[in-house]
């Protein structure tokens, strides 16, 4: 695993989201709810069309944290205080990534702390938080 230091920038991962993402996260999830796969129902709605569900960002967040450290975040990461702060809408290009913030000792381990969000194509995060990732551990 590479040398982590606060401010490092992580690798990104950029996201198409279109209507049948939409709804095989809906098959996978069973959160068939018509904000998510309705558009009819959901062009009356405050958001004017279906959104993406929230646990999708999620698991792009989970993807980037897994391809920047590997198994030691399956075994040992978390992401914290996340927070939903726009929709994400079909047809738009999701853009995952982050930051290291801070590289701490903790419990005889090093842990990075790093700012993650997930940005759509105007610069607008949909998505912030922060993630904490074991340095040693579990591979890759």
């Amino acid at each position: 695993m590479p040398e982590f230091r606060a401010g490092d920038e992580l690798e990104t991962i950029d996201k198409d989201i279109d209507q049948g993402r939409i709804m095989k996260w809906a098959e996978l999830s069973g959160d068939f709810n018509r904000l998510h796969v309705d558009p009819e129902f959901a062009g009356r709605t405050r958001f004017g069309g279906t959104i993406a569900h929230g646990p999708m960002s999620l698991a792009f967040l989970n993807e980037l944290m897994t391809r920047v450290f590997g198994l030691a975040w399956a075994s040992a990461g978390r992401l914290i205080e996340v927070r939903f702060r726009a929709p994400v809408r079909p047809g738009e290009r999701v853009t995952v990534g982050g930051r290291v913030r801070s590289v701490r000792e903790e419990g005889g381990r090093r842990v990075a702390e790093c700012e993650v969000f997930v940005r759509k194509p105007d610069g607008e995060e949909a998505v912030t938080g922060l993630a904490e990732a074991p340095l040693e551990g579990g591979g890759s």
